[in-house]
């Protein structure tokens, strides 16, 4: 019996069911073997008196075409069928035949029936959707250390009612009365737009400066107020707030200024919180501090991830973190250097520049100036560009392998350069040219005046007219599959160092990454988010809605896995890696992976119709 319920505890829909229920259940269980090649369910037979769990073995489910029996798909251990035949009281839509020798636990029609009434979990599996089978298996997988943290509180929950408002007449001097009679740091300004101020406004921008305390508050106050609904979640409020460097801001319950809430506040949640980060930047001078942000930020992301954070949230909140040591090394590399000849603009590509990095990984960056530069333009961000590359490397981010860097100069250029570039790759979709445009279509800039976004998006977005060029790049993305072979089980390395081990970016991220990039640029999307790119995609029509969420979903389980694989080993002092052995996975994960695998192969044949690659040359 224990063995029984160990095996449906790893068991989709069972693995659901609470300790009690599942023990319950497990008394119920009967189990019976099947010789190979024997019909468990036949099509238009008898309705199922059974849910079938296959416990060793496999099966085939077939129906027949025009007098030739054709398999639907092939099911093994840790599957389940017989439900739809139970759940309309019908007989089989196909037959299920055993492909070998199987030992299954079966389930009795009645024992079913009690679960879906009393079990809301349990039966909704079986009515769920594809989508919201793999969003089960994420929430399943998912780690919380503790009950309340930054992905379940919401800004109702720690902001009180109640705030103090200004009119905009109001002086300086009457300004800071009022705040230090109501001991509040900031307040609202009723002007039309309404504005903030704050005690740090006080201090930087009276105080600091000199500012005559008689003159008008609407002189120093911030204008428009930026706010969130008091729904929002505490995650969203601490991204919002980190990426637009603000300590107060207002919080609205149907659009009306109802509270306040300050960094602060939401640091009292969780003291491992990312909001920690500018200030821990701010207080760095020396190389030794830098690194030591670029580690807190390594802590900061295994702690959402502890804390139940989705993956493409945890990949936005360090890519804001990121990007501030970034402009912290590129002003501190001005300031020694002297002002830039020109506008110009630092931009990062890969990972970072999809908004989805974790750990650390390799340096992927440029650098943009402007047409019609001084001569010695060049040399004066050469310097530069070494300077950056220098100090990250010395923060932990290694030189990129491939040279896809600003001190490369080939990387380092004027604008109309780079534009010829997207031009060169739309038009001569060549090997190397669609290798630079997997990588450079996900360029996104992060410091600098040099606007490029008017001169390259038209470009870009051209990208949808060119069909050889799609067709080609989803040809090139078709190379590699998920590794799945014909009976379902994971295809692995064999020999060597790499035995049983799956390479979950290459044969996983990396491909849901490619198709969600050849979708956008098929719509003409300007985003470089894999999410967002689906998400998009699938509005303009260029990819079905469902699987365009099935995929997203698939993408977000497989991108947990890898970061709980890469995080063990940075807690074991090991170098994270993207190679997981299958031994290291429970039987549900390794239950849950398939069907993301699944979802990624069924995916790839879809984008290969839509683009027609068996028609190329």
């Amino acid at each position: 019996m224990e063995e029984v319920a160990r095996f449906l505890r790893e068991t989709p829909p069972f693995s659901l069911l609470p300790d009690a229920a599942l023990a319950a259940v497990s008394r119920k269980i009967q189990i019976e073997y099947f010789p190979a090649a024997h019909n468990v369910l036949i099509r238009e037979g008898a309705p199922a008196q059974f849910l079938y769990v296959i416990c060793r073995g496999s099966v085939d489910v077939v129906r027949e075409y025009e007098g030739t029996p054709v398999v639907l798909d092939t099911l093994d251990a840790g599957d389940v069928f017989g439900e739809v035949s139970l759940i309309y009281e019908q007989p089989p839509i196909a037959t299920v035949r055993t492909r070998e020798e199987m030992l299954a636990y079966l389930l009795p029609a009645a024992e079913f029936y009690r679960l879906r009434r009393e079990q809301l979990a349990f039966s909704h599996y079986f009515t769920a959707s594809k989508i919201e089978r793999l969003n089960l298996a994420l929430k399943s997988h998912q780690q919380h250390d503790a009950a309340q943290d930054l992905f379940q509180l919401r800004l109702r929950d720690i902001v009180g009612r109640g705030i103090i408002t200004v009119p905009h007449t109001a002086t300086i001097r009457e300004v800071a009365a009022i705040m230090a009679e109501h001991n509040v740091s900031s307040v609202i300004i009723t002007s039309n737009p309404e504005g903030i101020v704050s005690d740090r406004d006080l201090r930087n921008r009276v105080v600091a400066k000199g500012l005559d305390y008689n003159q008008p508050i609407t002189t120093i106050m911030t204008s428009p107020v930026l706010s969130l609904p008091d729904d929002s979640l505490l995650f969203e409020a601490l991204s919002f707030m980190l990426e637009r460097h603000i300590h107060h801001m207002p919080v609205t319950v149907q659009g009306k200024i109802a509270g306040m809430v300050t960094d602060t506040d939401i640091l009292r949640q969780q003291s491992n919180s990312p909001m920690l980060l500018p200030r821990q930047l701010e207080r760095a001078h020396t190389s030794g501090d830098l690194r030591s942000y670029t580690d807190q930020v390594e802590v900061a992301t295994i702690h959402l991830l502890k804390s139940g954070a989705r993956v493409r949230d945890i990949g936005r909140v360090v890519a804001l973190a990121h990007g501030a040591l970034l402009r912290r090394l590129i002003t501190n590399a001005e300031a020694e250097l002297g002002a830039p000849p020109c506008p110009y603009a630092w931009v990062v590509v890969g990972s970072e520049g999809r908004y989805e990095q974790t750990l650390r990984t390799d340096q992927d960056n440029g650098l943009i100036y402007a047409d019609h530069a001084p001569a010695d333009a060049d040399r004066y961000f050469a310097a530069l560009a070494t300077q950056v590359v220098d100090q990250l490397v010395q923060c932990g981010f290694p030189l990129c392998t491939g040279n896809i860097m600003a001190i490369n100069p080939q990387w380092r250029q004027p604008l109309s350069v780079w534009r010829g570039y997207f031009h060169d790759w739309l038009h001569n979709p060549n090997e190397e040219a669609l290798l630079q445009a997997a990588i450079f279509f996900d360029l996104r800039k992060t410091y600098g005046t040099l606007e490029i976004e008017p001169v390259l998006r038209p470009v870009i977005e051209n990208a949808r007219q060119q069909k050889i060029f799609l067709a080609r790049l989803a040809r090139t993305s078709l190379r590699q599959t998920p590794p799945l072979g014909f009976f379902r089980n994971f295809v692995v390395e064999r020999d060597g160092a790499e035995r049983d081990l799956i390479d979950l970016k290459e044969r996983g991220t990396a491909l849901v990454v490619e198709m969600a990039r050849i979708y956008a640029l098929a719509s003409g999307v300007p985003a470089t988010n894999t999410f967002a790119r689906l998400e998009m995609a699938a509005l303009e029509g260029s990819i079905s809605t469902g699987l365009a969420e099935e995929l997203a979903a698939a993408y977000e389980l497989i991108s947990l896995l890898r970061l709980e694989h890469q995080v063990a080993l940075c807690e074991r002092s090991e170098q994270p890696n993207n190679r997981v052995p299958i031994s290291a996975l429970t039987t549900l994960q390794q239950r849950d992976l398939k069907e993301a695998f699944r979802t990624v192969r069924k995916a790839q044949k879809a984008l290969e119709f839509t683009f027609q690659t068996s028609m190329l040359g």
